[in-house]
């Protein structure tokens, strides 16, 4: 059985979801520090989304729009074929079955009528945009090794993936502030 969230679900979800193995969750409209990070001036949690946004592409050999199609679709944690065609997308995914066939997508709830079945992102992808965050937040260091990090092969690196190199140098040196630990902890 999984938890959801009730709000971050598509009105289309929730009908296609009753009566199958998923609970949804209370909505906590009550504000906590935990939940909502203050943006301090000067230093906030996009203040390195070029470098990790860099890293996550080249690491995982993806284009911007798949990774912001990735954010979308987490966001949503559950939808259906109508709200995948209401956001806007690269055109090598703008058919669903293209998306579906790749294995960027599970089904979670399965019907007959194709409609209204409800999909989540597969593993994998969940995993590219947690990575994501946790590296914009500071939870994790991206790597500095060539094994690990494109960017970092010398017989493969570009003049941008050199500057984009010494940038993430300088972010895994910067402290972890206080407001971003608790977002991780």
């Amino acid at each position: 059985m999984r938890d959801v969230p009730r709000n971050y679900i598509s009105e289309d979800a929730k009908k296609n979801a009753v009566g199958k193995k998923i609970r949804f969750q209370e909505d906590k409209k009550k504000y906590s520090k935990i939940q909502f990070t203050q943006i301090y001036k000067g230093y906030d949690l996009l203040e390195n989304i070029y470098t990790v946004r860099s890293y996550i592409q080249k690491h995982y050999d993806i284009e911007w729009s798949t990774l912001e199609l990735y954010l979308k679709l987490m966001g949503m944690r559950l939808f259906t074929r109508k709200d995948y065609s209401e956001i806007p997308r690269d055109f090598q995914f703008h058919k669903f079955r293209t998306f579906r066939d790749k294995g960027y997508i599970m089904i979670v709830s399965d019907h007959p009528d194709v409609e209204k079945r409800v999909y989540t992102l597969s593993s994998n992808c969940k995993n590219i945009v947690t990575n994501f965050y946790a590296y914009l937040s500071g939870e994790k260091k991206i790597p500095e090794d060539s094994v690990n990090n494109p960017m970092f092969n010398k017989n493969k690196q570009l003049p941008f993936d050199k500057k984009k190199a010494e940038l993430i140098k300088k972010m895994n040196q910067l402290p972890i502030p206080a407001h971003k630990k608790k977002l991780f902890l």
